[in-house]
C-alpha cells in the first residue's frame, strides 16, 4: 500500500486476518502486540518469523494493552531484539516525528490518522488553527505545513506537549505553539473571552469503551463538539473524530447534529473519512471500521 513510507501499521488484528495481532513498523524497528490467548502462544513463531522477513534492527513486545486482562494475560513490555533508539525519528504524512516506541501511545504513534493529515492541504492555508487533544502534534503540524497563519495545540498530558513541542522544532514549523490545558475548560474559556479560530481539529481519546459507557461517552462528545463549534469563524473548518467503535457512523452523526443545533449553526457535512489503509475494513465484521472523521464547513 505504501511503497514510499518506513512507517505503518503491517498487521490490523482481524482487518487482516490474524485477530488479536497488531504489528507496527517504525523504520528499523517493530512493534508487536499480542491481545488474545492464543495469539500470545504464538508470538515466538510470530516474531521469528517477522525478524527473517524484515530483519530489523529492533523488536518490541508491547503488550500493556487492557485487553489482555480479559483473556487473563499480564500487562507488560519486552525488548526481543536489538536496543531501541531514544531518538527514532519516523515519517508519518509529510512531516517527520520522534517516537517512543516502549512508551508512547499504543505502539508509540497513532497511526491511522495519517492519510486525515493530508486533507488539511485544502484547508489549512492562512487559517487561525486549534488543535485539541494534539498529542504528539500530528493535525496541527501538517496544519502549519499546509500554510496555516497560527496554530495552537491543547493537551492535558505534558509529556505530549513536550513531545509536540519537540516536533515542531524537528520540522521547522515555527506558527505552532503548545498549551497544557483541560480541553473542556479552555473551550469553555474562549467561548466567554470571544476568542475564534478558522480551522479546529478535535481528535479526542476513545470516550465509549463498551456499551455500558455509551450515554456517559456521548455526552463527553457531545460536549466537547458543542464548544468547538461555538467558537468557529464564518465558513470555518470542524474536523471532529471518533476512535470508539462503539459509536457507529450514523450515531456519530446524530451526536454532531445535536451538537450543532444547540450552538444554533448550520453546517455541511464535505466528507466522512476513517482509518488510514494500512488499518483495514472487512464488510463482514463492523468492529473494524472503528475510525469516524467527519470534516464539517459552517454554513
Amino acid at each position: 500500500i505504501f511503497p514510499e513510507r518506513n512507517t505503518f501499521r503491517l498487521v490490523h488484528s482481524a482487518g487482516d486476518f490474524v485477530p488479536g495481532l497488531m504489528v507496527d513498523k517504525y523504520d528499523d524497528h517493530i512493534v508487536v502486540q499480542a491481545n488474545t490467548l492464543g495469539i500470545d502462544r504464538m508470538l515466538p513463531t510470530i516474531v521469528k518469523s517477522l525478524d527473517e522477513l524484515l530483519r530489523p534492527a529492533v523488536i518490541i513486545a508491547r503488550n500493556d494493552s487492557r485487553a489482555r486482562e480479559s483473556e487473563g494475560l499480564p500487562c507488560e513490555k519486552k525488548i526481543l531484539k536489538g536496543k531501541p533508539n531514544p531518538n527514532l525519528v519516523v515519517e508519518v504524512g509529510k512531516l517527520k516525528f520522534e517516537v517512543d516506541t516502549l512508551d508512547g501511545q499504543k505502539t508509540g504513534l497513532f497511526l491511522d490518522q495519517g492519510e486525515n493529515y493530508l486533507r488539511l492541504e485544502e484547508f489549512a492555508r492562512s487559517a487561525r488553527t486549534l488543535d485539541c487533544f494534539c498529542y504528539s502534534g500530528g493535525w496541527g503540524l501538517h496544519a502549519a505545513f499546509f500554510g496555516a497563519k497560527e496554530v495552537l495545540g491543547i493537551d492535558s498530558s505534558p509529556v505530549a506537549i513536550e513531545r509536540a513541542r519537540s516536533n515542531a522544532r524537528l520540522n521547522s514549523l515555527e506558527s505552532c505553539s503548545y498549551r497544557e490545558a483541560n480541553v473542556f475548560e479552555l473551550l469553555k474559556s474562549f467561548e466567554q473571552t470571544r476568542e475564534r479560530f478558522d480551522l479546529i481539529i478535535l481528535d479526542p481519546p476513545a470516550y465509549v469503551k463498551s456499551r455500558n459507557t455509551l450515554a456517559e461517552g456521548l455526552k463527553a462528545y457531545k460536549q466537547v463538539n458543542l464548544s468547538a463549534m461555538k467558537i468557529l469563524n464564518p465558513n470555518g473548518i470542524l474536523i471532529s473524530c471518533s476512535c470508539s467503535y462503539q459509536v457507529t457512523e450514523e450515531v456519530f452523526l446524530n451526536m454532531l447534529r445535536r451538537a450543532a443545533s444547540v450552538a444554533g449553526r448550520t453546517f455541511r457535512i464535505l466528507e466522512m473519512r476513517t482509518q488510514s489503509r494500512d488499518h483495514p475494513v472487512l464488510l463482514s465484521i463492523k468492529e473494524t471500521e472503528y475510525l469516524k472523521c467527519a470534516l464539517l464547513s459552517v454554513a
